[in-house]
């Protein structure tokens, strides 16, 4: 979640902080110190109306000598809402509803925590108000001074209670090792064999899940709409261009605060420099230690309504397909060498060499493994959802 990555993004800082919401001037310098902050609990929830197994994560933070967040478990959580729902441990840290259940309009949840004798609550929330996306488009464009495809949203809402939205994506792309190879070499008796490639290694995929805080509001405009609101932009020269891409991206209609919560956050991921800026006092979320109150609680329970929309396009939807595409690997850094039979039994061994053709005299010329080996950037399983 945002929140965890931006406390490792920002450890020491985050830190002599003691992290933030309710941003507070201040013009004295940060003092380089720890004292004060020993330890602060981070509860990361969010329930949606998607029918399955909602998620609820546990950990605690250290002073700036530490080595970064630790799961907290055995801890007894439960959503009150309609009826009871029993989060159970499924990894340290890791809490997983009982059952699967989806968050209801007109309904108040709540979450109650119990971890380490204190009892946790957070404010109740309702599910706003429900928007589909409506229109998902790539376009090849000049963003920045740089040339690539940029994905953007545009949605319009007949709800009038959706007018927050927060985004997320998640991305996969297929792509080809700089080289196909039939054969490979292994050691046979210690020795170099020629043999059929045992494995997929020119057709890979690689997944990754958006990183960035996205949020849009439509609360000061006169119409409920987001207009080409930019997702993703890919630089032309980015391996996951190079054949078929496709973007899964998601959208939660989140309320006021849960958006105010996230705007926060997102500018305080964004400081280079944190000690040039204004200093932040204590990001608040919307959950307390109700015996002790004082405690600092690092999170936020989100109730949000969900729609999901895909869109998938092909390198030569915006270039030649007779260029060279972009690759992991350089080409220069691909060419191949005719090592003594000692040397390719240790590359072998340390698996960092791939065949490349056999000479005439029966002496093998190689290549490095990451130009044949597609699986060193990604798996050679299609994913279930692929569609070619």
């Amino acid at each position: 979640m945002k929140l965890i990555k931006f406390i490792l993004k920002y450890k020491k800082t985050f830190f002599l902080l003691t992290i933030a919401m309710l941003i507070v001037s201040c013009v004295e310098e940060i003092p380089l110190e720890s004292e004060g902050f020993e330890e602060a609990i981070v509860i990361e929830g969010s329930i949606t109306n998607e029918l399955k197994q909602h998620e609820i994560k546990l950990s605690r933070v250290y002073a700036i000598d530490s080595i970064g967040p630790s799961a907290l478990s055995g801890a007894d959580i439960r959503v009150i809402g309609n009826s009871e729902f029993i989060f159970q441990e499924s990894e340290p840290g890791v809490y997983v509803s009982r059952d699967s259940f989806a968050a209801q309009p007109g309904v108040n949840y709540q979450l109650q925590i119990s971890a380490n004798g204190e009892e946790y609550e957070s404010t109740p929330m309702q599910l706003p108000g429900s928007s589909s996306i409506g229109v998902l488009q790539a376009n090849r464009i000049d963003y920045g001074g740089e040339n690539g495809v940029a994905i953007t949203l545009n949605n319009q809402s007949t709800n009038e209670s959706a007018n927050y939205y927060r985004y997320e994506y998640v991305e996969t792309f297929k792509f080809n090792s700089n080289y196909f190879k039939v054969n490979d070499l292994i050691l046979v008796d210690g020795e170099p064999v020629e043999v059929p490639k045992q494995k997929e290694e020119y057709t890979c995929y690689q997944t990754n899940k958006s990183q960035e805080i996205i949020l849009s509001n439509t609360n000061s405009l006169s119409e409920d709409s987001v207009n080409d609101l930019l997702i993703k932009f890919i630089p032309s020269d980015s391996p996951s261009l190079s054949n078929r891409y496709s973007l899964l991206v998601k959208q939660y209609v989140i309320s006021r605060e849960a958006y105010t919560y996230y705007e926060i956050l997102e500018e305080l991921s964004g400081l280079d420099n944190v000690f040039t800026q204004s200093q932040p006092g204590f990001l608040a979320g919307n959950i307390l230690n109700i015996s002790n109150p004082e405690e600092k609680v690092i999170g936020y329970f989100d109730i949000s309504s969900v729609s999901t929309k895909r869109i998938y396009f092909d390198y030569e939807d915006f270039y030649d397909p007779e260029s060279i595409r972009p690759r992991f690997v350089p080409y220069a850094s691909c060419e191949a060498s005719l090592p003594s039979t000692a040397t390719l039994i240790a590359q072998l061994e340390q698996d960092i060499v791939r065949w490349s053709t056999t000479t005439p005299s029966g002496a093998f010329m190689v290549v490095p493994t990451r130009c044949v080996d597609c699986t060193r950037f990604g798996s050679n399983v299609k994913p279930e959802f692929w569609e070619d």
